[in-house]
C-alpha cells in the first residue's frame, strides 16, 4: 500500500512539474484549475492505454477510451470534401476565378489532410486540438497540439484562446531542448514571443539560452508583432463540441469520453470477469503424483522439477494427492459466459449512450432495431454528435486558412488576391444515398425538380458548373442526332440496326 501511494505521488510530480515550470519561465499563472489539470492527466492516461485501474496482473483494458475517440475522428472526416477559390465577381454574375493566391492556400492546405484524421482523434481525446501553419521555405507547415500538452493563460469574452503557450521539446544525447512559443492578442494584432531553454533534466526547462544557438530554432525571432485586421489567433483551435462538466467555468473542452470514465472502468471489470471465467473453466485433470515423471531439467516454481503425464499435454494434467485410491479426477466446470456477456454489452450500450455513439458502435448490433425507422431514430444520437463536432472543426480549419493568408502576405509566398473557403460534410450515417438518389431521381421525372438541380446536389458542383455540363450534354446529344441523320442518309434511309445492327443511342 505504502509503494503503490509514493508510485501515485510519483506520477502526480511527473504531470504537474511541467506546467509549474512553464509559470515559473513565463512569470504567469495558468488559467487551468486543478481539477482540468487532473482530467488532462486521467484522459491521456485512458487514451494511451494506461488507466490508473489497469495492472499487469489484474484488470485488462478494451481499449474503449482510445476506440471511441478513433470512431468519432472517422465520421467526422468520413467524405468531406473542401475547395479554396477564387473570390465571387463583385457584381454576383459568373462563377468564382481562381488567381495565384487562392490556388497557393489549397495546394497548401491539402497537405494538412494527409494525417488530419489521427490528430483530430488525439483532440477528440485531450477535449481540443489546435493547429498552428508556419512558414518554411516558401511553403506552409502545420502543427498539431492537443489541449493536454498546451498551457492555456488567457480566455476572450466568446471563450476563444486569448493568449496561450505552445511548447517544443526535442532530446540531443542527455540535453533537452524546449522552446516555448507564446501567442497574445494585443490591441495591434498578435504578438508571438519564442524563447529557448535547455536542461539536463526533462522536467524542468533550465536556463534560457540564445534561440540561435539551436540550429533548428536559429531562423526565428524573439518577437514578432503580426498586425491581424479580425483581430484573429494565428491558428485554429478545435473545441471537442460536448460540455465541460469537470471544470463547468473553464473554456477548455473536454474529452468524448470524458463523460463515460466509470462505464468505461466497469466495462474493463466485465471484461476481466469473462477472461477469467475462460481461463478458470480450462479443461484440467487432477491426477495422483504417482502417476507423474520429472521434466528433465525443468523446475516448478517451488524450485522442484516440474512433474508430466507420460507423451500427454503438460497444461491439461496436474499433480494433486487426491487422498483416495482412484489416480485421476477430470475438472471441467460449466463456463457462464451467457450472463457475463450480458452485462458488459449493458456497460458497452452505457458507453456509447454517453459518448454520443448510436446503439451497435460497441454493443450486439443485433439485440438492437431492425425497422428502417427505428434504425433511424437510434442513429440521431450519433449525428447530432458528429454534426456538431464537424462544425466546431469547420471554424477551426476557416481559422487556419485565414492565418495561412496572412502568412502568405507577411512573407510574399503569393500575390495578394481574394479567396473563399467551402466545407462539404458527408451525412452518410443517418442518411441513405441511394434512397436519396432514388426521391431525387422521381422529383426530375416528374419535373418538380430541374436536372441542374439534381447537378448541384449529386456532383457538388455551382449552379454555373451545372449548368455548363448540362449544355455540353446536350451538345453531344445534338451531335450524335446529327451523326445518326448522317449515317440514314448513306443507307439509303434504312433505320440503324434494320439489318440487325446494334442500335446506337
Amino acid at each position: 500500500m505504502l509503494e503503490r501511494l509514493l508510485n501515485f505521488v510519483r506520477q502526480v510530480i511527473h504531470k504537474v512539474l511541467p506546467y509549474k515550470a512553464i509559470e515559473q519561465a513565463e512569470h504567469i499563472d495558468t488559467s487551468l484549475s486543478p481539477e482540468m489539470l487532473t482530467a488532462l492527466d486521467l484522459w491521456r492516461d485512458m487514451y494511451t492505454n494506461r488507466a490508473p485501474w489497469l495492472a499487469p496482473d489484474g484488470m485488462v483494458s478494451m481499449n474503449l477510451a482510445s476506440f471511441v475517440c478513433s470512431e468519432i475522428a472517422r465520421q467526422v472526416l468520413l467524405e468531406v470534401t473542401w475547395d479554396i477559390t477564387g473570390a465571387s465577381p463583385a457584381n454576383g454574375g459568373g462563377e468564382a476565378q481562381p488567381n495565384a493566391r487562392s490556388e497557393y492556400l489549397k495546394a497548401e492546405f491539402e497537405k494538412l489532410f494527409t494525417n488530419l484524421r489521427e490528430q483530430l482523434e488525439k483532440g477528440c481525446a485531450a477535449g481540443g486540438l489546435s493547429i498552428k501553419p508556419y512558414p518554411k521555405d516558401g511553403h506552409i507547415y502545420f502543427d498539431f497540439t492537443p489541449d493536454w500538452e498546451m498551457l492555456p493563460v488567457a480566455f476572450g469574452d466568446q471563450g476563444e484562446l486569448s493568449e496561450v503557450i505552445f511548447q517544443d521539446t526535442f532530446q540531443e544525447g542527455k540535453t533537452y531542448y524546449t522552446r516555448l512559443e507564446r501567442h497574445q492578442l494585443v490591441p495591434e494584432g498578435v504578438r508571438i514571443t519564442q524563447r529557448a531553454f535547455k536542461s539536463n533534466n526533462a522536467q524542468y526547462t533550465g536556463t534560457e539560452i540564445q534561440l540561435a544557438e539551436v540550429p533548428l530554432w536559429a531562423d526565428l525571432q524573439p518577437e514578432v508583432l503580426v498586425r491581424t485586421p479580425d483581430r484573429g489567433q494565428m491558428f485554429g483551435w478545435y473545441r471537442v463540441a460536448m460540455a465541460n462538466t469537470v471544470d463547468p467555468t473553464s473554456p477548455m473542452g473536454a474529452s468524448v469520453f470524458s463523460k463515460a470514465i466509470d462505464a468505461i472502468r466497469e466495462s474493463d471489470k466485465q471484461y476481466s470477469r469473462i477472461l477469467w471465467e475462460y481461463e478458470g473453466s480450462e479443461l484440467a485433470i487432477d491426477v495422483d503424483p504417482t502417476v507423474l515423471r520429472p521434466v528433465q531439467g525443468v523446475l516448478g516454481p517451488d524450485g522442484r522439477p516440474m512433474m508430466e503425464v507420460p507423451q500427454l499435454n503438460r497444461r491439461l494434467f496436474r499433480g494433486v494427492n487426491l487422498g483416495k485410491d482412484e489416480t485421476y479426477n477430470v475438472f471441467s466446470p460449466a463456463i457462464r459466459d451467457g450472463s457475463l456477456l450480458n452485462g458488459l454489452d449493458t456497460q458497452l450500450k452505457l458507453v456509447e449512450d454517453l459518448t454520443g455513439l448510436s446503439r451497435g458502435t460497441l454493443s450486439n448490433p443485433n439485440a438492437e432495431a431492425k425497422t428502417a425507422t427505428e434504425l433511424k431514430i437510434l442513429k440521431q444520437r450519433s449525428y447530432a454528435t458528429i454534426a456538431d463536432n464537424q462544425k466546431a472543426l469547420e471554424r477551426c480549419l476557416r481559422d487556419v486558412v485565414r492565418a495561412m493568408d496572412l502568412y502568405a502576405t507577411l512573407y510574399n509566398l503569393a500575390p495578394a488576391g481574394d479567396y473563399q473557403v467551402s466545407f462539404t460534410w458527408d451525412d452518410s450515417i443517418i442518411t441513405d444515398s441511394e434512397q436519396q438518389m432514388g426521391e431525387r431521381m422521381t422529383l426530375v421525372n416528374t419535373g418538380l425538380m430541374s436536372k441542374k438541380e439534381f447537378r448541384m446536389w449529386y456532383f457538388n458542383e455551382t449552379e454555373e458548373q451545372a449548368q455548363a455540363a448540362l449544355q455540353g450534354v446536350l451538345d453531344e446529344q445534338m451531335q450524335t442526332q446529327q451523326l445518326l441523320a448522317a449515317l440514314q442518309g448513306m443507307t439509303g434511309g434504312a433505320e440503324p440496326g434494320a439489318e440487325g445492327d446494334e442500335t446506337i443511342e
